[in-house]
């Protein structure tokens, strides 16, 4: 397997703007239940095969309908879901050590039932 890929719709209140409008409680609710949610769907996408790489790239992209968030929102929205995938094995560690290229995009769909963010991983060699 050379990459791993997850779907997700993250929460509007994990962008950095969401997160200063909600109150530490809620956060900290919404952050450890997509942390929880990114490691089974991590998981799920697994085989065998897959060896958790030492240096990885990240590509993000969000599909949006209406208005994408920021970038720093968009990073921000998917903190959680990279540190679950951390925690299943997809990646050795979220530092730059071992993400040595993160990339953010952001692709127009027609409408709000296809908004979602994937998130790939591809094994870096060397």
């Amino acid at each position: 397997m050379t990459q791993i890929t997850v779907e997700i719709r993250p929460d509007g209140r994990l962008s950095k703007n969401g997160l200063r409008r909600s109150n530490w409680q809620e956060s900290r609710q919404l952050i450890a239940q997509a942390r929880a949610d990114a490691f089974v769907l991590g998981r799920i996408e697994m085989e065998e095969s897959w060896q958790t790489p030492d240096q990885a790239s990240v590509s993000i992209v969000q599909y949006y309908a209406r208005q994408p968030f920021d970038f720093d929102g968009l990073a921000c929205a998917v903190a959680p879901t990279i540190d679950g995938l951390v925690d299943c094995g997809i990646l050795a560690d979220d530092d730059p050590a071992h993400v040595v290229r993160y990339e953010l995009s952001h692709c127009k769909v027609k409408t709000m039932a296809e908004n979602r963010v994937t998130i790939t991983v591809r094994p870096v060699s060397g």
